[in-house]
């Protein structure tokens, strides 16, 4: 489009302009066609502005080439980064599993061991029967979960591969992983890159995304996720770069150098200030996760009263169709007067999806994630109830 006295002119036709005359009011007059001199010049003026927009693309891809965000895009970064961006790389996979309602089917995790061991954070993809992950170089592999951490949200996973997949004497490339050491070497103000998959933006072998920020302090978390309180209150890495997005959970923060220093949480709101937060958890606590051999962890609020020997046990006052057998699908059977599934408003024949942000697909996997309550949190129930999903609230009562 030209503006030339009043006039703009749009092209009609191969070889034909109309101009359209506006009054001073700015409405627009009856069309009328151009005299040649006038379509000679719009002509030339249009091929003119085509060849200026095309520059200006050409000098706007140049650009997107030097800026940081743009990183991800190229095979081979440069800069003062280049070696720490190509370390994360080798060592963040991308997640793919099952996905429900507001969580993504896909995330992303780091490698923490030479026989395929990755850390990531718990989500709904982990229930999924079909886990993969994929490798900087593209491979997929199926993996499987190994133990989980309730109250800082990990779970560790390894991959189901034969060993020689990995030591390279088969002609594959070695496994690139981290080294879990500490990050009390960082400053505020230290660079940092994250390294994910936001919003699924790779699938294969593509690189994965990263950014450049800085450490802009420590803090111990108080958020929140979904309505409810989250159950990790424990230290954190706060950076300027934006990680709370769909997939970022589960990535690797590292410094300057490319030495892994924190894991990418879930997205939650700060309970201080009502934003979404942009943090880490830092190594050491991978390193104490990865390392202990013992039981997952629950909420530290259960382990005190399991250790009293007076711990109440959850209740929702939920009775499900379980006729025994495998597989079966959590349908409601029957809700107990005055119980907290009549109060969330939970019906016979409701089909339960999730419970506390664990995703149900048998009767077994409910009772599991019901025994796994707090009594007294406030969780999200999603159920079917016939072509229709309902989110519900629910505050967990006491087992008699």
């Amino acid at each position: 489009m030209n503006v030339f006295h009043g006039l703009v002119f749009r092209h009609t036709s191969i070889d034909g302009w109309v101009a359209h005359g506006f009054s001073r009011g700015g409405h627009e007059s009856k069309p009328y066609s151009c005299p040649p001199p006038l379509k000679r010049w719009a002509t030339q003026s249009t091929m003119i502005h085509r060849i200026n927009c095309g520059r200006a693309l050409v000098a706007v891809a140049a650009l997107l080439l030097v800026l940081p965000g743009a990183v991800a895009w190229q095979d081979s970064p440069g800069g003062p980064f280049a070696d720490a961006i190509n370390a994360a790389r080798k060592r963040v996979v991308k997640l793919y599993g099952g996905g429900f309602g507001r969580e993504r089917g896909y995330g992303s995790g780091v490698l923490v061991s030479a026989d395929g061991q990755i850390v990531t954070t718990l989500s709904v993809l982990l229930e999924s029967p079909a886990l993969r992950a994929v490798l900087a170089d593209g491979r997929r592999f199926p993996v499987r979960i190994i133990k989980r951490d309730e109250v800082r949200q990990l779970a560790l996973l390894q991959i189901e591969a034969y060993e020689t997949v990995f030591d390279g004497r088969d002609g594959t490339p070695p496994l690139y992983f981290f080294e879990l050491g500490g990050s009390d070497h960082l400053k505020t103000g230290d660079w940092l890159i994250a390294a994910a998959n936001p919003f699924k933006v790779a699938d294969g072998p593509e690189p994965i995304s990263v950014a450049v920020g800085v450490l802009a302090g420590r803090a111990d978390l108080a958020a929140r996720r979904h309505k409810q309180d989250f159950a990790y209150e424990g230290p954190v890495l706060i950076t300027d770069i934006i990680v709370a997005t769909p997939g970022s959970a589960g990535g690797a923060l590292v410094d300057a150098e490319g030495r892994f220093v924190g894991l990418i949480g879930k997205a939650v709101i700060s309970t201080r200030t009502n934003t979404w937060m942009n943090y880490a958890l830092p190594s050491e606590q991978i390193a104490e996760f990865v390392n202990d051999t013992g039981v997952a962890r629950e909420p530290e609020e259960t382990i005190e009263e399991a250790a009293s020997g007076d711990g109440a046990r959850p209740d929702l006052g939920i009775r499900l169709f379980d006729v025994g057998g495998r597989g079966r699908p959590a349908y409601v059977e029957r809700v107990r007067p005055d119980s907290p599934a009549r109060d969330a408003d939970i019906r016979p024949n409701d089909l339960i999806i999730l419970l506390g942000g664990e995703s149900i697909g048998t009767c077994e996997d409910f009772y599991n994630a019901r025994d796994r309550l707090r009594v007294g949190q406030q969780i999200e129930v999603v159920i079917k109830r016939g072509d229709e999903l309902k989110s519900l609230e629910l505050t967990v009562g006491e087992r008699e």
